[in-house]
């Protein structure tokens, strides 16, 4: 993400960071960070934000209000298919 990302105000450059509950997630303040900001912000007008994140638009920052767990996506995945196809690739 090439540090655009602040995750309580430190860069985060790694795209499978793992938030905590109470991480605050802001932009850091330079253009092409805040073109990407304004951009997601018209995705989030369109599609409802899950209720472990809370979005605040106009201060364009958004907080972690709790870790999702597995029942709470309401996706159908067979979690043994998956480990068996990445335990291929190794």
């Amino acid at each position: 993400n090439h540090k655009h990302i602040l995750v309580n105000n430190r860069a985060i450059n790694v795209p499978s960071y793992r938030c905590k509950p109470k991480d605050i997630i802001t932009a850091r303040d330079r253009p092409e960070s805040r073109a990407i900001i304004a951009k997601n912000n018209k995705f989030s007008q369109t599609y409802k934000v899950p209720n472990h994140l809370t979005l605040q638009s106009l201060q364009n920052k958004g907080l972690v209000n709790e870790i999702i767990d597995r029942e709470s996506i309401d996706l159908n995945i067979n979690e043994l298919l998956v480990v068996e196809y990445y335990s291929r690739k190794a």
